[in-house]
């Protein structure tokens, strides 16, 4: 299994500790933190050259709020010939925030920043790159200081080429293979950089960004927060991190299913909006497999063809799958459903680990399935491949 940290998954998360200074140098901090907050109170602009990746369209700017898996919407534009251009007041409350880019087919793009005063600059870094951002003191610190690095842009060459090289056919296992390596060796080298800044003593607002960002999870980033809000005045939006982190914490401490517990009903979308729930699937199969999945997690993916199996197998026989993905991000959700061709219900409420239907069933790692009879009964966990086979067989000969 995939033991991941929140909430963009790149490896496993080690609990560290750090000291806050005290005294004089807590002084100095904290003098130096509300000297950068005098300035807050200004006006922001955003603006954005997409090219002719998107002529037309909207873009949405949220921030995560205080209600679980819930955001709030900050601003909204229009995309007009490949520009666009976001303007207002930020009121002393800086933060990450996450830019949506929507065209008009639906398709969307989306990146987090550091909303601060001044200009922020978007541009379109291609398909693998996505959206990049640049501008602004605290952008330049948290994220600029290690997405600028000669090593980080080895690391995105390498994650285009393997992703570029993704195929079809005998040779597919080793070059979906290549591509996880790669991924994974991005994910880890971003968020170590981010946890390196979360738990700096040098600038408390620079840290409370990174954990903002997902740098720490769990307990973890409760115990980061505490020290941070102990010297030095934070943003409103801390309360909404507070309330997230609480929750999420709640998710890793929570009992996961257990054979014989009975499953209560969900929707979610799927990838063309339309909801599916759980009741729809169990009305019509004798057995349903809830599979937990996501396009990060390289043993979750390399398990679809022996799913397909199953499903080539006894799909005719009462036998179906009901996906739900821990992705946050839409675009890497739907490139992996079409790369894999998952053909199952496949849906996702996007709030990766902070998903309350993952916390239904205690997901704490991935891959995970949850075998399920008609009444909505567990019958058995991890059931992959030959055991799946044998355990379907089993219930359907019957």
């Amino acid at each position: 299994m995939q033991d991941v940290p929140y909430p963009r998954p790149a490896g496993r998360m080690f609990r560290q500790w750090i000291q806050q200074p005290c005294g004089i140098v807590v002084l100095a901090i904290t003098t130096t933190l509300a000297a950068n907050s005098q300035d807050t109170d200004t006006d922001y602009v955003v603006v954005g050259n997409l090219s002719d990746a998107v002529t037309s369209g909207e873009v949405v700017l949220t921030r995560s709020s205080a209600s679980y898996g819930a955001t709030d919407e900050v601003a909204r534009g229009s995309i007009s010939g490949g520009e666009f251009r976001l303007a207002g007041q930020i009121d002393g409350d800086m933060g990450v925030v996450r830019l949506t880019v929507e065209d008009s087919a639906g398709t969307t793009i989306s990146e987090m920043f550091i909303l601060e005063p001044g200009e922020i600059r978007v541009r379109y870094g291609g398909p693998f790159l996505g959206l990049l951002v640049d501008g602004g003191p605290y952008n330049q610190r948290v994220i600029g200081a290690w997405r600028d690095t000669d090593e980080y842009r080895g690391l995105q060459t390498d994650y285009a080429k393997a992703r570029a090289g993704l195929q079809d056919g005998p040779g597919r296992a080793a070059s979906v293979d290549e591509f996880m390596q790669a991924q994974t060796a991005l994910n880890q080298f971003q968020f170590g950089a981010l946890r390196a800044i979360a738990l700096s003593g040098d600038d408390p607002l620079a840290s409370f960004f990174a954990l903002q960002m997902g740098a720490l999870g769990g307990t973890d980033a409760l115990d980061r927060l505490d020290e941070l809000e102990a010297v030095a005045e934070l943003p409103a939006t801390a309360g909404a991190l507070r309330s997230v982190r609480e929750t999420q914490s709640r998710i890793f401490t929570r009992r996961m299913a257990r054979v014989g517990d009975m499953v209560e009903n969900f929707s979610a979308p799927g990838l063309d909006g339309t909801i599916h729930g759980l009741e729809d699937a169990l009305a019509e199969n004798e057995v349903v497999l809830i599979e937990f999945w996501a396009s990060w997690c390289g043993p979750c993916r390399a398990d679809v063809p022996h799913l397909k199996n199953a499903l080539e197998q006894h799909g005719g026989r009462g036998f179906d799958i009901f996906g739900f993905s821990l992705d946050a991000d839409r675009e890497d959700w739907e490139i992996a459903s079409d790369e894999d061709g998952i053909t199952w219900t496949n849906t996702s409420d996007l709030n990766g680990y902070d998903s309350p239907i993952a916390a239904q069933f205690g997901v704490r790692m991935i891959p995970l399935n949850v075998l399920v009879d008609a009444k909505g009964e567990i019958i058995a966990l991890h059931a992959r491949q030959e055991r799946l086979l044998n355990k379907l067989s089993e219930l359907l000969d019957e």
